[in-house]
């Protein structure tokens, strides 16, 4: 793994701006991010205006893909294989201290996040340090998820609460709406 230097963030945001949108171009901003990874899978893809802040401290599984305009903050994420994370996607791994009436110069501590595999992040979703989300999670699109959450579950709102499970007898039920 490489270090990211803020010579290499430079550069990397300059080489993204002439990579085409699409599927190649997704796969080649994942490739040329795959150096800086802490670990990475296959077919790791990332869309144009997709922001790594530290890339040094992301884990990747297989087949994960993050959205357009989405922003991966400092401290350590860890995403499993085939997470889909949706546009304006917020994961944000560390939070600011406060020192005296500020939290300006507070410093900030950092808290893994953790995305279990099969999930779907849906778009303008923010996920803040701490939060770990079993396998197969779908967080609503505009949510802000502060704490964590088992697998196959359903989760939405300001801040997040658990909206159902994910069972085998709704997703039948939603194959059987789909064909009517």
């Amino acid at each position: 793994m490489k270090k990211m230097t803020k010579y290499a963030r430079l550069y990397m945001k300059f080489r993204n701006f002439f990579i085409p949108d699409g599927p190649h171009g997704d796969r080649a901003r994942g490739k040329l991010y795959e150096p800086y990874l802490k670990s990475y899978g296959e077919n790791f893809k990332v869309a144009s205006n997709a922001f790594i802040f530290n890339p040094n401290g992301l884990s990747v599984g297989n087949h994960v893909y993050i959205g357009f305009g989405s922003y991966l903050g400092q401290g350590e994420i860890n995403l499993h294989d085939e997470v889909l994370i949706g546009n304006f996607v917020s994961l944000t791994a560390s939070n600011h201290l406060r020192k005296g009436n500020s939290f300006r110069f507070g410093g900030f501590r950092a808290e893994p996040i953790y995305i279990g595999a099969g999930s779907w992040i849906a778009a303008q979703s923010s996920i803040t340090a701490g939060v770990y989300l079993g396998n197969q999670c779908l967080v609503a699109a505009g949510s802000v998820v502060t704490k964590s959450f088992s697998e196959n579950t359903v989760i939405g709102g300001i801040p997040a609460k658990e909206i159902r499970k994910i069972d085998e007898e709704y997703l039948l039920n939603k194959k059987i709406d789909e064909v009517r």
